[in-house]
């Protein structure tokens, strides 16, 4: 199997957010949009956003979230600046309602539509040619994206139930 390596990689990043992005290649989810960040999001309501799985424990509001502020905080980095982080304050939703919970989900595919064009503008360069700064910034941001991914897959397979008990630290996802 030839591919491009440059163009390979930025479609894994988008892939965590879109889905399969070219016909029959997949690497990281199982091919539908339904099964990326923002189609799994777009089929959660409000209420079930909100709720988290335990005490103490985030929500799918909470990781994406994070998300949104991790993407906005690595393009920040990635132009030259070097913002201040609140890691515990990233997962902050703020007051749950179906409007908050559509504009985070606005919010979220602007970031990550702004980091995308950031890539994108570098899609044709080989990888050989990026600064180490951008290399390490699409790796981590696809890891990052994916492990968020599967958060907030698994805290929709949960469903209606979370909330009802609390887990321990080890079953929980956080």
């Amino acid at each position: 199997m030839q591919i491009e390596l440059t163009p390979t990689l930025i479609d894994m990043y988008r892939e965590t957010f879109e889905g399969s992005v070219r016909p029959n290649w997949c690497w990281i989810v199982s091919g539908p949009a339904d099964q990326s960040v923002l189609g799994s999001l777009a089929a959660v309501k409000a209420d079930e956003a909100y709720t988290p799985p335990g005490p103490d424990r985030r929500s799918i509001a909470a990781h994406a979230a994070h998300l949104k502020y991790t993407l906005e905080l690595t393009l920040q980095r990635l132009h030259g600046e070097n913002p201040p982080v609140d890691w515990e304050g990233s997962f902050e939703t703020g007051e749950p309602s179906p409007q908050a919970w559509e504009h985070l989900q606005r919010d979220l595919r602007a970031a990550y539509e702004a980091m995308l064009a950031f890539f994108d503008a570098m899609r044709e360069e080989p990888i050989s040619a990026w600064q180490p700064i951008q290399v390490a910034a699409l790796a981590a941001m696809t890891g990052h994206n994916a492990y968020h991914l599967g958060a907030i897959r698994q805290l929709i397979v949960a469903g209606p139930k979370r909330g009802k008990h609390s887990t321990s630290e080890s079953e929980s996802v956080t």
